[in-house]
């Protein structure tokens, strides 16, 4: 019986030592296929459950970065206890193959950058007080892969000194900021993109703005266009979707969805799952004439509590656990606060402009499906997200329910 358990604990020791050392190699690794969606799909079940929690704490007007979260905790995921790891590495669903594993952090830290198509900043950083020392390790995976950079501050010695640090990279005044840890996860995204096709900047009108009850709860300002556009339709949800490319060619979609009957947006919090998702986007197909479309103008920005919706999707222990972060540092990482601020704009202007096309014909068939009816008309809270069109990763996602006058 002795040697059983003997052998037992030896097979188990083995296979720990095993999985912890699947770790990411500087060497190139020869991958065969194109992982792109692959990658994209993996990011959907993180995306569907902190939609549900940011929705509740955001009251269906918010927006926030759901794949620079799966990057940040990917980060964690690496230096991670074994059983901890092999939880979020399913929860994420990253391969345990290092290879294929690398690949996917390449698509992902690539997805969001900057050109003269597309303003989109995105920072991730974990801010250690000065006298945590880092795994050389969990640096060489996390930071050399650029999952995120880190940074020092006196977080023990001088707490206001690095409260008013962060404040200075989160470009926000933060009132109050938990530094009863050893450190601090920090996020920021910044979105600002030309639409490939603009809308006409001389037909920008106030229109009302109603909630789902058909009531007029104040006004907005429209941008209008008329163009053949794509369009889909998801009977799980009961929203109406619109595509709108925005980038050189196209290279970012941002997707409206619409309740339509009796639902609503929490009806949507409730029912999407990752498979939903990716429903939408398959639904989505060129309409045969021109479309009436508006948007409003808009901005929004949101200082998020990714601590507080880490805690609401059952990982309370990334920070109150040192055990869990044993091989990322010594003393254990315990961040105390995990900050995202995000911010969007929406304005008129494209890479090009063509004018709205003519008016079809009186019942001219339009090729989608007749619930979409001839118009997408967004004058009353919608969801609305900016995905990467190689990967349809989710780089933003956001609600809109406050019009700009009330």
């Amino acid at each position: 019986m002795k040697k059983l358990i003997l052998v037992l604990l030896v097979a188990c020791t083995i296979q720990i030592s095993t999985q912890q050392n699947q770790q990411l190699s500087s060497r190139p690794c020869n991958i065969n296929r194109d992982l792109s969606l692959e990658y994209g799909r993996a990011t959907y079940q993180i995306l569907v459950e902190s939609f549900r929690s940011a929705a509740i704490r955001g009251n269906f007007h918010f927006v926030y970065a759901p794949n620079s979260i799966w990057i940040m905790v990917a980060a964690i995921a690496e230096g991670a206890d074994f059983l901890t790891q092999q939880k979020l590495f399913k929860y994420l669903n990253l391969p345990y193959d290092p290879c294929i594993r690398q690949a996917y952090y390449q698509l992902a830290i690539t997805r969001a950058f900057s050109s003269n198509d597309v303003y989109i900043d995105n920072l991730r950083l974990w801010l250690f007080d000065y006298g945590v020392t880092l795994s050389r390790s969990w640096y060489d995976v996390a930071v050399k892969n650029s999952l995120l950079e880190v940074s020092r501050a006196p977080i023990r010695s001088n707490p206001v000194a690095a409260a008013n640090k962060i404040r200075r990279i989160m470009s926000s005044p933060l009132p109050r900021i938990n530094l009863r840890g050893n450190s601090a996860l920090l996020e920021t995204l910044d979105y600002d993109g030309f639409w490939t096709t603009g809308f006409e900047d001389a037909v920008i009108k106030r229109a009302p703005f109603y909630n789902l009850k058909g009531k007029q709860i104040g006004a907005v300002d429209m941008m209008w266009m008329q163009r053949t556009i794509r369009m889909g339709y998801n009977e799980d949800l009961q929203v109406k979707i619109l595509e709108l490319p925005v980038g050189l060619n196209g290279r970012y979609r941002l997707l409206f969805g619409m309740a339509v009957g009796t639902a609503n947006l929490d009806t949507i919090r409730t029912t999407v799952t990752g498979d939903i998702v990716t429903k939408c986007i398959e639904s989505l197909r060129l309409s045969l004439v021109p479309i009436f479309l508006a948007i409003p103008l808009l901005e929004i920005e949101n200082l998020n509590d990714m601590k507080a919706v880490m805690g609401d999707l059952g990982y309370n222990q990334l920070f109150t656990d040192p055990g869990v972060t044993r091989y990322i540092s010594n003393p254990p990482a315990l961040p105390s606060s995990y900050l995202q601020r995000t911010s969007i704009v929406f304005n008129t202007t494209g890479l090009k402009y063509t004018p709205s096309e003519p008016e079809p014909a009186e019942g001219a068939y339009t090729g989608l499906d007749p619930i979409l009816g001839r118009e997408y008309i967004a004058d009353r809270p919608f969801v609305f997200s900016l995905y990467d069109a190689k990967t349809w990763a989710c780089l933003w996602c956001a609600a809109y329910s406050k019009p700009t006058y009330t």
